[in-house]
């Protein structure tokens, strides 16, 4: 069993709250108070941020848990110990054991994955968990465990319908994280995050440019952090095992956020960031010809991901998709800057956007071609270089489809 078969079919009126899960939570004993989390919020890069610093604990000795969201292939992916997903029986059980009290109290789908990964964490008596928030920071489930040490990697617009429409209301439920006397670490000081951290919350955050210090050097397409400096730790020219130069940002942010929860050794902080991996983030699945898949969803991390394969790999072509209540058209506009052609396809989840509806839109941005795929499938038969991009979804579905499954 699925936890997604639980709540295929099912219509619930959601109101933003802690309650259901607090109560939730309670009724199993808390289990989230058996290990202290580390939290990670923002725009982009929680998933990226959280890998590093997965890994960072992992070889310093902790024994980790790992949760993430959403999944690509499939939901074992969500919840992960020490790396290694969670057995598909094994989730099962914990479907089955906890189906009554995630009835009872109602929850949605995103405060059950948060409800099975305490338990599954607890159960396996994790050191530590890793935690990356869904959506936002007020509301979200996450927010129940409890942080020694909490990130926020950055503030885009996204989410919108929920978070607000400008960037300042969401800086501000992003920051709705932050705790009394816990740590908070800022991967930017640009505005809004910064500025309105300075408004929001008690005491000083720590943050990238002022309290740590680094820069990025690029050797394509491996990545480099250098000048490292942050406390008592100093590291240079330690190479990142993620392709993407904004992946030097994420990687100083975890070793950031790992230096506050425990002393790190250089040795093994240099195999932690050249061995993390991030499935759908600049993800190479195929070399010849190249096939490459990113989860970029909104036009900030868009921009960034078609600059940065302009550089790696000249007149790769783009398959894009969409989901509703996304700002897929902004993203549409972005790369219509970078090129002239574009392959569009449709994607299963129930919220993908109409190709016919992206496709008028591409064209009224001025592809000069706009080509429809009638199938994920065909992403794999694509001929020349390819990079997939607009949705974690579809970036599971192309995995997927493939003639081997990538996980």
């Amino acid at each position: 069993m699925t936890l997604w078969e639980l709540f295929k079919g099912k219509d619930y009126d959601i109101r933003p709250t802690l309650e259901r899960i607090e109560r939730a939570c309670g009724y199993i004993g808390n289990p989230q108070n058996r290990f202290p989390a580390i939290i990670v919020g923002g725009t982009n890069g929680k998933g990226s941020t959280c890998a590093f610093l997965e890994r960072i604990l992992r070889e310093h000795g902790f024994k980790t848990g790992w949760f993430i969201s959403p999944h690509l292939v499939t939901e074992r992916e969500r919840w992960r110990v020490n790396g290694r997903m969670i057995e598909e029986e094994t989730l099962s059980e914990y479907i089955r054991e906890l189906r009554g009290i995630i009835e009872r109290f109602e929850l949605t789908y995103f405060e059950s994955a948060v409800l099975i990964a305490i338990k599954y964490f607890a159960d396996n008596y994790i050191d530590v968990a890793v935690m990356e928030v869904g959506m936002g920071g007020r509301w979200d489930a996450v927010k129940v465990c409890n942080p020694a040490v909490i990130l926020i990697t950055n503030v885009q617009r996204d989410h919108t319908r929920w978070l607000g429409d400008n960037i300042w209301d969401i800086a501000g439920e992003k920051l709705a994280l932050a705790r009394d006397r816990v740590p908070l670490v800022l991967g930017s000081h640009r505005f809004p995050l910064y500025p309105r951290a300075l408004e929001e919350i008690r005491g000083d955050p720590y943050v990238a440019g002022y309290d740590f210090t680094y820069r990025a050097s690029f050797s394509p397409p491996k990545a480099v952090l250098e000048d490292f400096n942050f406390l008592d730790l100093s590291l240079d020219r330690a190479e990142i095992g993620l392709l993407g130069r904004w992946q030097v940002d994420n990687s100083a942010l975890a070793v950031a956020g790992a230096r506050l929860f425990t002393p790190l050794r250089e040795n093994r902080l240099r195999v932690a960031l050249k061995k993390a991996r991030w499935e759908g983030r600049l993800e190479v699945l195929r070399e010849r010809p190249l096939l490459v898949v990113d989860g970029a969803h909104n036009p900030d991390a868009v921009k960034r991901v078609m600059a940065e394969v302009d550089s790696l790999f000249p007149g790769i072509s783009v398959v894009f998709s969409g989901l509703e209540g996304k700002e897929w058209r902004d993203s549409l506009e972005v790369i219509r800057r970078f090129r002239e052609e574009i392959f569009l396809v449709g994607v299963s989840h129930h919220r993908g956007e109409s190709v016919k509806e992206m496709a008028e839109t591409a064209r009224t941005l001025g592809f000069r071609s706009v080509k429809i795929l009638n199938s994920v499938s065909e992403v794999w038969h694509l001929g020349g270089d390819v990079i997939v991009l607009g949705s974690l979804y579809l970036v599971g579905e192309v995995k997927s489809a493939g003639p081997f499954t990538v996980i």
